[in-house]
């Protein structure tokens, strides 16, 4: 399976092996993208809610004035420690996708994810396949990457069964401050096949 087109690493050893992606009618209905000035509005209306960062690593910043929208946009475009994605469904903004590097090692070996979806989309399955592609994009995209983490709070058990159906593994049974680390290696030959589509609203 080739790399993402347009994204590839020139000059980087691409034989390392590429997961299974999810099927080419779940793919179709996803685009990846990194958030732009236009997006602004939206972007704020979809963070302006204290419920969608309870299970945040970072606490509720406030009302999302337009200000500090364009500076968590802005930060969102700097691609040195991490890659950042929004995430849209249909044409629609659903969420964003980010895969933060573990060490600024090039290119880069692993790397922690996280991602969200705004509240009018939640209990439709969105997630899942959200991620499943964003995961499939990164490691197309970097051959190099070899180890993949999430920090799931210890009671968000939505998206425990998000990084479960896609075969992470809890490695540290008791939760530290209430987070707990799942992993995933390249080695374990990722199988993204059976992902299904969303759930219409």
């Amino acid at each position: 399976m080739p790399a993402v087109p347009g994204e590839t690493l020139l000059g980087k050893d691409t034989r390392s092996a590429v997961p299974v992606p999810p099927p080419a009618e779940v793919l179709s209905r996803f685009r990846f993208r990194s958030w732009d000035q236009q997006d602004l509005p939206r972007f704020c209306a979809m963070l302006d809610d204290p419920d969608l960062w309870r299970y945040m690593h970072e606490d509720y910043p406030g009302t999302m004035t337009p200000d500090l929208g364009q500076t968590l946009i802005d930060v969102s475009r700097q691609a040195s420690h991490h890659k950042v994605r929004a995430v849209e469904y249909d044409g629609q903004l659903v969420g964003q996708a980010r895969m933060q590097w573990h060490t600024q090692t090039t290119p880069p070996q692993s790397g922690e994810l996280s991602y969200w979806v705004a509240r009018e989309h939640w209990g439709r399955g969105l997630a899942t396949p959200m991620v499943a592609i964003f995961i499939w994009r990164c490691i197309s995209m970097f051959p190099a990457l070899a180890r993949i983490t999430a920090r799931i709070h210890r009671d968000n058990t939505a998206s425990q069964k998000v990084v479960q159906r896609l075969g992470f593994r809890v490695t540290d049974e008791a939760a530290r401050d209430n987070w707990q680390t799942h992993e995933i290696l390249r080695s374990d030959g990722i199988d993204l096949s059976r992902v299904t589509l969303p759930r219409m609203p």
